[in-house]
């Protein structure tokens, strides 16, 4: 019996019902010449991805005729950027107009083709490593909002997340006054009850809870940080989210996020940092 992959026949590029595979060929010969290079255009900035982006196109456009259907392939000639001379074709005003609509859904295609392919290649990158383990993907996921999960809460812990202010802050605020009374601790009204105190009559309320209710906390506890570490583990492996409102929060949490940084920065060098972004802005929330 067979086994593997089934081998299916490719379907023409003139028989295809979609897009899919358009540049296969000639085509994808120029583009993936470039791979390496849009690709570290693209790390430095929108700005220099748009610049390299338009000379690819030229390129591109230079090289193959506007008049060929995806399924003609197009003869390549050898090609020096530094030499293109592009010649002005004789049109007619629809000809000039097709022409230009032409390139302009042949440019849209050129840019989500290198968009897939650098998508491909950061999950790659994100499915080889652990992302926990990368200084870099864990600094930059706080500015997401993502927080970096804590181990499970204990049960009574959970129980003064869960009822603080109903449960245990009257009984807190009775405690201190009576060892405020007995001398026991400060008797300065401005004082607080530090977080042992608070904790210590947690523990008692919670010890008088029925084993019931004292087991389900620390379920809830349990689950809640399942989840939290699922959350984070997510948003590591995903990377920077590319959703209006998810940008905008971080442009809006930027100052807090830069600020150590750039006051690290003047401490080990001495010299004086600024930040400056630039660029279309997101939706508020």
């Amino acid at each position: 019996m067979a086994t593997g992959k089934r081998q299916c026949e490719r379907v023409p590029k003139e028989d295809r019902k979609n897009l899919r595979g358009w540049a296969e060929g000639a085509r994808e010969t120029i583009l993936a010449a470039h791979m390496d290079k849009y690709l570290a255009e693209k790390e430095k900035g929108w700005m220099q991805e748009r610049d390299y982006l338009q000379v690819v196109c030229r390129e591109f456009h230079a090289r193959v005729s506007w008049r060929l259907q995806d399924h003609e392939e197009p003869t390549l000639a050898p090609f020096d950027p530094q030499t293109m001379i592009l010649e002005k074709e004789k049109l007619s005003d629809e000809e000039a107009v097709e022409k230009r609509r032409h390139i302009t859904v042949l440019d849209g295609r050129i840019r989500r083709w290198f968009g897939y392919r650098i998508r491909k290649i950061s999950k790659r990158r994100r499915a080889t490593g652990d992302p926990a383990k990368d200084p870099l993907s864990v600094l930059m996921t706080k500015l997401s909002g993502v927080k970096i999960p804590h181990k499970a809460r204990q049960p009574f812990q959970q129980f003064m997340n869960e009822s603080y202010q109903d449960k245990i802050a009257p009984a807190v605020a009775e405690k201190w006054e009576e060892a405020r009374k007995m001398g026991t601790v400060e008797a300065d009204k401005t004082k607080k009850p530090k977080a042992g105190f608070r904790a210590g009559v947690a523990r008692k309320l919670f010890s008088a809870l029925p084993a019931e209710e004292q087991k389900a906390l620390g379920s809830r506890a349990t689950a809640e940080a399942k989840m939290q570490k699922e959350v984070y583990a997510k948003a590591l492996k995903d990377g920077a989210s590319k959703r209006p409102e998810d940008r905008q929060r971080c442009i809006d949490d930027m100052g807090d996020f830069m600020r150590p940084i750039l006051r690290g920065l003047e401490e080990y060098t001495g010299l004086h940092y600024i930040l400056i972004g630039g660029g279309p802005m997101q939706v508020r929330r």
